[in-house]
């Protein structure tokens, strides 16, 4: 009988390739593919399929303001995620009564989005950009920003090979929100170790930009390691 294949070791697979030669440049932002994305996921697990879901007939769920969101399933092994993306134009901005090609594209990015938050393939990339913050869900980080954008102000731009964030606070705010968006993904299933095993992975996975964040945004840092924490905590309980 063969063994079972766990969410461990697709994970530990997937997250573990090396994405960067196969992305590309898009107004500023490095993407991956559709394409490449699921030729990579292939690669390692030939039997992973993927699934658009339908809302009575319609390719996605209808919001009342007339915009939408796409949903796709991914199933590795005996393993099935399901991820959502609202419908957006290239600037990431909700579009109202999407046409046929806004949401094919939408679609194929939900499923990039699908692979690397539920199996970890291009999480380091992913998180960078794809999860812009709302209005709201900035609010809580207004005060750290401030005193970010302070100590910025007194001190020259660097100039640094590592993750691009230097002076530019924007991208590290990016780069918080996104990281906190897909810790709150792995909350949502799975067993409390797995949750804690996927969380401890992906900071481990981004140590990189993690210790760039400390060293130029101290601030931030703080925050985000406080938000991680309550994030455990609360799936501890």
């Amino acid at each position: 009988m063969s063994k079972e294949l766990t969410m461990k070791e697709v994970w530990g697979t997937l997250s573990k390739i090396d994405v960067e030669p196969f992305t590309e440049k898009k107004m500023n932002l490095t993407y991956l593919s559709w394409a490449r994305a699921w030729m990579l996921t292939v690669d390692k697990f030939p039997d992973a399929r993927y699934e658009f879901h339908d809302f009575d007939g319609v390719p996605y769920r209808t919001y009342p303001d007339g915009s939408g969101e796409v949903v796709t399933s991914v199933t590795i092994g005996n393993h099935t995620r399901s991820m959502a993306l609202p419908i957006m134009d290239n600037r990431n901005n909700s579009i109202q009564n999407p046409n046929s090609r806004q949401v094919s594209d939408n679609r194929m990015r939900c499923l990039v989005k699908n692979l690397a938050m539920g199996f970890g393939l291009g999480m380091s990339v992913f998180a960078q950009h794809d999860f812009l913050p709302t209005e709201e869900e900035d609010k809580p980080k207004k005060e750290a920003k401030k005193k970010v954008e302070k100590k910025v102000e007194k001190k020259p731009e660097k100039k640094s090979d590592d993750w691009k964030v230097d002076s530019n606070t924007d991208k590290a705010m990016v780069f918080v929100d996104g990281f906190l968006s897909i810790a709150k993904e792995f909350s949502k299933g799975g067993s409390s170790a797995e949750k804690r095993e996927m969380i401890a992975s992906h900071w481990k996975a981004n140590t990189k930009d993690i210790t760039f964040l400390k060293k130029n945004f101290s601030d931030l840092h703080v925050a985000l390691a406080e938000d991680i924490k309550t994030i455990i905590n609360q799936e501890e309980k």
